[in-house]
């Protein structure tokens, strides 16, 4: 993340998992496959779970995770963002949050996501 004090907009992929909503930066995820329990979003380096993937905003200021939510998260953030009025806490896709460890089996029980479940933008390359 560059910009204006750390500040960018930068290209998210949107995900709703256990309720809250997440962001991963485009650049590090590789595909998207569905599963019988909900979504794998394969990584740069691994693979996170999610419950919905919404889509891809293209130009969402995300803010780095340092100060206050840096101390009081616990675990590694990649940034933070406000879309509307909701808060989207960005993934750091080396180190994902424990909620997104993926606990479905091998990979041959997913199949890949059609562009309809992905939302708008995600078949286009950045």
């Amino acid at each position: 993340m560059n910009g204006v004090n750390g500040v960018s907009g930068e290209r998210v992929l949107l995900l709703r998992h256990q309720g809250r909503l997440w962001g991963v930066l485009h650049d590090a995820v590789r595909t998207v496959t569905r599963g019988h329990d909900g979504f794998r979003v394969w990584l740069r380096e691994g693979d996170i779970t999610a419950d919905h993937v919404l889509g891809v905003i293209d130009d969402l200021r995300v803010w780095p995770a340092d100060g206050v939510l840096a101390r009081f998260w616990g675990e590694k953030v990649g940034g933070l963002a406000i879309l509307g009025t909701t808060p989207v806490v960005v993934v750091d896709p080396s180190s994902p949050p424990a909620i997104f460890r993926s606990v479905s089996g091998p990979e041959s029980s997913v199949e890949p996501a059609s562009d309809s479940d992905l939302g708008p933008d995600m078949g286009e390359t950045p």
